[in-house]
C-alpha cells in the first residue's frame, strides 16, 4: 500500500467525498480512451486531407493535414509515456512471467509503434514535400498501425479482466467473446468503427483553433477547416447514433417478446439516445455557420459529450 503524503491525501480526500472519487475514476476512462480514438484516427484523416490538398490543388488541406498529423504525435507520445509511467507505479514489481505481463507489454509495443511511424508521417513532412504519393503511402501505413494497436489495446484489457473473472479457472473463448446476440461487447465493436472517424474530428474541431496564433494562416482558413473537421466528426458521429438507436429498437423489441418490456426502461434508453444526438446537433451548427471560429464553446461541448460516450463504451468492449 502507498503511504506517501500524497496518497494519504488523496485517500482522505476520497473518503470524506466519495463522489469524487467516482468522477476522478469516470475521468480516468474518459479521457485516456477519448485520446485513444482520437489518436487511432488522425493520421487517416490528416492523409485524406493530404489527399485533397493534391486532387483539388488546394494548400489549405495540406497545411489542415500537418496540423492533424502534429496532433496525433503529440496524443501518441503523451500516452505512451504516461502509461509507461502508470504501469510503473501501479505494477512496480509485476512478474515478468505472468500472462498480464506479457498482455500488457504487447499492448504498449503495439502502441510504441504506431507513435513512431506517426512521428516519422509528421517528421518527413518538408523532406518529402514533392514526393506526395510516397509521403501520403506513409501516413496511410501509419495510420493502419495506431487502429492495430488501439484495438489490440482493448482486446488486451478485455483478456486480462477475463482472466481475473470468477471464470478463470474454466476460461474459454467464448467467455471472452460470446458467440450470443446481442452481446454488448460486439454491439461495441459495431460502434467502434464510426468513434475511429468522429473521435479524431472532435478533436481536430478543438484542436485547430488552439493552433491560430502559433499557425496563423489567416480567419479564413481556420473557418473553412473547422468547418470541414466539424462536418466529418458530424457524419462519423451520426453513423453511431445510428447503430446506437437500432442496438436500442432491438434490446426493447426482445425484451418485449419475452414479456420483460417496461415503460420506464424504453424512456430512459430514450432519453439516452436523445442525449447522444447532441453532440451531431451542435457540428452541424459549426458546419453551417460563415464563423466557425465563434463557436468554441460548442466545439468543447461536442467534444465533452462524445468523449462521455467512452464511459459505456469502455465497460461493453472490455468487460469490466
Amino acid at each position: 500500500m502507498d503511504t506517501t503524503p500524497l496518497a494519504q491525501a488523496l485517500n482522505q480526500l476520497f473518503t470524506a467525498y466519495p463522489f469524487l472519487k467516482t468522477i476522478c475514476d469516470a475521468l480516468c476512462i474518459i479521457v485516456p480512451l477519448s485520446a485513444l480514438t482520437a489518436f487511432a484516427g488522425l493520421d487517416f484523416m490528416s492523409a485524406i486531407a493530404k489527399i485533397l490538398a493534391i486532387a483539388r490543388n488546394r494548400s489549405t488541406f495540406d497545411k489542415c493535414a500537418r496540423q492533424l498529423a502534429f496532433l496525433c504525435v503529440v496524443l501518441g507520445w503523451i500516452m505512451l509515456v504516461g502509461s509507461r509511467v502508470w504501469l510503473y507505479l501501479d505494477h512496480p514489481a509485476k512478474d515478468p512471467n505472468t500472462v498480464d505481463y506479457y498482455i500488457i507489454e504487447i499492448g504498449w509495443i503495439l502502441l510504441s509503434i504506431g507513435v513512431l511511424l506517426a512521428s516519422v508521417y509528421c517528421v518527413l513532412w518538408k523532406v518529402l514535400r514533392n514526393l506526395p504519393i510516397l509521403h501520403t503511402t506513409i501516413g496511410m501505413i501509419s495510420a493502419v498501425q495506431c487502429v492495430i494497436s488501439t484495438v489490440a489495446i482493448l482486446a488486451a484489457i478485455r483478456v486480462i479482466n477475463s482472466i481475473h473473472s470468477s471464470k478463470a479457472p474454466n476460461l474459454s473463448i467464448p467467455d471472452i467473446f460470446p458467440a450470443t446476440w446481442p452481446s454488448p461487447v460486439w454491439s461495441a465493436c459495431a460502434y467502434t468503427v464510426p468513434l475511429l472517424f468522429a473521435m479524431p474530428a472532435a478533436w481536430a474541431a478543438v484542436w485547430l483553433p488552439t493552433r491560430r496564433k502559433k499557425d496563423d494562416f489567416g480567419r479564413d482558413y481556420y473557418n473553412t477547416m473547422v468547418a470541414w473537421c466539424a462536418r466529418w466528426a458530424r457524419n462519423a458521429w451520426l453513423a453511431l447514433w445510428l447503430l446506437l438507436l437500432a442496438s436500442c429498437a432491438f434490446q426493447l423489441w426482445t425484451d418485449y417478446g419475452h414479456n420483460a418490456f417496461n415503460e420506464q426502461n424504453a424512456i430512459i434508453e430514450g432519453l439516452r439516445i436523445l442525449l447522444w444526438l447532441i453532440p451531431v446537433l451542435l457540428w452541424t451548427i459549426v458546419a453551417r455557420s460563415s464563423l466557425t471560429l465563434r463557436h468554441k464553446g460548442g466545439l468543447w461541448l461536442a467534444l465533452a459529450l462524445a468523449s462521455c460516450f467512452m464511459l459505456p463504451y469502455f465497460f461493453e468492449i472490455t468487460g469490466a
